[in-house]
């Protein structure tokens, strides 16, 4: 069983492989509005290039509220979970108690990220 750490903004998830993927119920429909996790991108078509390279299917979507537009790509992991891949720099920050808000920055999250995302990778 293989599983990874990402780190990022004082927050990490902790991924995992299920024990015994080929036994998972498989969710077949990809529905933007069912449960899932999301994680912000640089580039959507670098992402849906790879994702069309896999043959992986995936379902793209656009929101917009407040005048700011988000794009989305929606697809299951191999164990069936909803993954969005988003370009989210520009939403604002909700922070919790005693944090200062501000929107995501692109900048500081490659700056964050690059070394873990490079790591996971050449795992």
């Amino acid at each position: 069983m293989g599983g990874v750490w990402l780190f990022g903004f004082g927050v990490g998830i902790h991924l995992l492989e299920a024990e015994d993927p080929e036994n998972m119920p498989k969710k077949t429909e990809i529905n933007p509005k069912d449960n899932h996790i999301s994680f912000q991108c640089e580039s959507m078509e670098a992402v849906e290039k790879k994702l069309k390279e896999m043959e992986i299917e995936y379902v793209r979507a656009t929101v917009e509220e407040g005048g700011i537009q988000v794009d989305q790509l929606f697809f299951h992991d191999p164990d069936g979970f909803m993954i969005e891949i988003c370009n989210c720099d520009s939403l604002p920050v909700i922070p919790l108690a005693g944090e200062v808000a501000r929107a995501c920055s692109r900048v500081n999250s490659l700056q964050m990220l690059q070394p873990r995302v490079k790591q996971v990778l050449q795992q």
